[in-house]
């Protein structure tokens, strides 16, 4: 496992990569952030509308249903400050920061 702010892996090159898979649909992060209810790249998407044409315009209904952003998860609602606290105390436990000496 690598640390953060490490020479394995730096806050700059940790930064590019969670930005790269925020705005990737095909990564778990990406497909979270876009809203989508799981991550799929664009050719799975082409081969199930494909796949779904010769079907008809049921077919093609009936996919359209499953696409990721039509089957997308339901917004939740604002965090109250309860929340926001035992988020930011979990975070605490859960992240160390690393001397490098």
């Amino acid at each position: 496992m690598f640390a953060i702010g490490t020479e394995a892996l730096p806050w700059g090159e940790a930064r590019d990569l969670v930005l790269s898979a925020a705005g990737d649909p095909s990564t778990a992060l990406g497909a979270e952030m876009a809203g989508w209810a799981y991550p799929a790249t664009m050719p799975e998407l082409i081969q199930t509308l494909v796949t779904a044409a010769p079907l008809g315009r049921d077919g093609m209904g009936a996919i359209r249903a499953l696409m990721p952003w039509e089957m997308g998860r339901a917004l939740a609602a604002v965090p109250t400050a309860a929340d926001v606290a035992k988020a930011l105390s979990e975070i605490d436990q859960e992240v160390r920061f690393e001397d490098e000496q």
